[in-house]
């Protein structure tokens, strides 16, 4: 048990959010503010709480003391312990307390009652701790609770309590594990913000500008201040791995800057000149804290939070929300004698599959220029097979070949230090859901041969490879001068292999060798630094594509033509007519390489169902007058 659950306050948050769950109503929050008032009072504390202008230490803003005992009455009925005294940072700490133990309904109720303390800069400052320590625990459900009860201008002032505040006093309960470098990166943000002060107004505290009276000048100035308090709290979230919440406030930086884009366009691009040099200053810190982010989550391995970063740094986050899209994408359709596959899933979003480890270490080298170039990059797949279905008397033969497996990578950066992620590995397995009268029946185990190259004395080697699908490289030695050898390979081989119990069978291709040298995804080489080569009588630029078994666009494209192989099953002469359902897996890899330390390599798997009607289909007789089937 958590040292802070094990104190009287913990006791009593857990008894108050039991009782409410229980009631289906309101928690009871008289125990536990009683106890918080001690936790808070003691000497180390006070400094988080006795700056405050209704305890008289420091004048930033008038505050008359009428004002605040109306608001403390109010306070206190809202939160069912009237004819009580209750002060804020009270309230406030159990509010922390109860954000850091997730109790949802006793964080609803102290927030109902900080409410209507709006004269006090209390409320702000224990809401930025509360979301301090909601977002470094991943507590989603607080997060979005405290939000919802915060409007613009509340939010702004958490932002000015984040910045000044929360980094000078010793308050235990709010501890972010950042390192020392990133601790002053953060600190150093704060100076970006503009100059602002409290004012109090009609009994409401706000955060205005103080060299304007302008209301647009300080909602301008706000928009500073929560943009600062949304990426802050990101930097927590993404640093402890939250998703949820570090999406949450993702989101609302998004809208944040919808809305300000759509008062631009009220104003028809007219802007003061105050309001300007404001807007630049949210700029600002919007993309500082933007590169930080995703450096961090680069460096921590939070590709799928990095990759939240750039959707929303395209501006398309919000849309995506909307549309229910999802960035991973993959359908499946069968009509006409042929099965389409098609998926299209961001590189950044694959698993890592393995990566370059320091030795000492044990640790992934995971360098933010390294993973800057993947994170734009899309993997798309499109598998097509042919299907052939003939009727006999005593069975319905069914029979599946490649009729084209294409994968490319788009958004690539192929360039002389490193490739972009390109295919290695792409298996496919069919199964029949229902049973079948045999076994599958598959035309070949494997396409390819290995190749042993002896030694020579004077050895000299060269590539050849063209820019087919999947080229054919031509590995020719010179051993003296008198000798000439050639053997005939190719990069990519291919395999077919029964899977489940004999009753399905698979496509595996794996890349074999690259730049003449065998290739292993898991521990591959480097790129082989070379500046230049000839062609045309000149040197010109190594275009990696030149050198490498893959077509212009760095895919492959396996065809049928060329992996003749086909996969058989015969079903009882019942089935006919019906609809009979296949289960199609697969799984691509593609790994990235450079001239430096780096590499990795990047796995998705994926799994659809397709149903055919067993009935006439495509050219049996042809097929079988081409093919000589064994059975595996």
């Amino acid at each position: 048990m958590d040292k802070h659950e094990s104190t009287p306050l913990g006791v009593a948050l857990r008894e108050a959010e039991k009782g409410a769950a229980r009631s289906g109503g309101e928690a009871q929050v008289g125990t536990l503010l009683e106890c918080a008032k001690k936790e808070i009072s003691v000497s180390s504390l006070k400094s988080v709480w006795q700056d405050a202008v209704e305890f008289g230490k420091v004048q930033s803003y008038e505050l008359p003391r009428d004002v605040y005992e109306r608001a403390q009455r109010k306070m206190a009925d809202s939160l069912g312990v009237r004819g009580q005294v209750v002060e804020g940072h009270v309230v406030g700490h159990a509010l922390m307390r109860a954000a850091e133990g997730g109790c949802v309904n006793v964080v609803r109720r102290l927030r109902k009652g900080q409410m209507e303390l709006k004269c006090s800069v209390l409320a702000p400052r224990f809401l930025a701790f509360a979301l301090l320590k909601a977002s470094e625990l991943g507590n989603y459900e607080i997060v979005q609770e405290l939000i919802r009860m915060m409007d613009a201008p509340v939010l702004a002032m958490v932002g000015n309590e984040l910045a000044h505040k929360v980094h000078t006093d010793g308050y235990p309960y709010s501890v972010v594990g950042l390192t020392k470098d990133w601790q002053a990166t953060v600190r150093y943000f704060k100076t970006l913000l503009p100059p602002a002060k409290y004012v109090l107004e009609y009994e409401n505290l706000e955060l205005r500008c103080g060299t304007s009276d302008q209301e647009t000048v300080h909602e301008a100035l706000r928009s500073c201040y929560q943009m600062y308090t949304f990426w802050r709290l990101m930097v927590v979230a993404g640093a402890n791995g939250h998703g949820g919440v570090f999406r949450e406030f993702l989101t609302k930086r998004e809208e944040l800057a919808a809305r300000v884009g759509e008062n631009k366009k009220t104003l028809m691009g007219y802007e003061q000149p105050k309001i300007s040099e404001l807007n630049k200053a949210r700029t600002r810190i919007d993309d500082e804290f933007m590169r930080f982010v995703m450096k961090i989550t680069a460096k921590l391995s939070r590709d799928m939070l990095l990759y939240e970063v750039y959707k929303s740094m395209e501006g398309s986050a919000i849309a995506d929300v909307k549309k229910a899209s999802a960035p991973w994408r993959c359908t499946s359709r069968a009509q006409f004698g042929l099965w389409e596959i098609v998926m299209e899933v961001p590189v950044l979003l694959m698993e890592p599959e393995g990566s370059y480890q320091d030795q000492e270490t044990k640790k992934l080298m995971r360098n933010y220029h390294y993973i800057k170039p993947i994170i734009p990059q899309i993997m798309k797949l499109n598998v097509q097979f042919k299907i052939i279905i003939d009727i006999q008397p005593n069975y319905c033969e069914l029979t599946v070949g490649v009729n084209h497996v294409r994968v490319t990578v788009d958004n690539q950066s192929w360039e002389e230090a490193q490739t972009g992620h390109f295919p290695t590995r792409v298996s496919l397995s069919v199964t029949p859901v229902a049973p079948t009268l045999t076994s599958v029946t598959m035309t070949g185990s494997s396409t390819n041969t290995t190749y042993k190259v002896g030694v020579a004395e004077q050895l000299r080697i060269g590539v050849q490879a063209t820019l087919k699908a999947a080229p054919t490289a031509g590995i020719s030695f010179q051993a003296a001068k008198s000798t000439m050898a050639k053997v005939e390979g190719k990069p990519w081989r291919m395999e077919q292999l029964p899977v489940y119990n004999e009753r399905g069978g698979s496509y595996t291709w794996s890349l074999a060798n690259l730049h003449g040298q065998g290739f292993d995804r898991l521990s591959p080489m480097l790129q082989k630094t070379k500046k230049s080569i000839w062609q045309f009588g000149k040197r010109v630029p190594v275009n990696p594509l030149l050198v490498l078994p893959f077509g212009t666009n760095g895919g492959v494209n396996f065809t049928g033509t060329e992996f003749d192989d086909t996969l058989s099953w015969r079903f009882s002469n019942d089935l006919e007519g019906q609809m009979v359902q296949f289960n199609v897996e697969g799984q691509v890899h593609t790994t990235h390489i450079t001239q430096d330390t780096f590499w990795e390599t990047r796995a998705v798997p994926f799994e659809v169902k397709l149903e055919q009607k067993l009935e006439a289909c495509g050219d049996p007789a042809g097929a079988d007058k081409k093919k000589k089937k064994k059975k595996k």
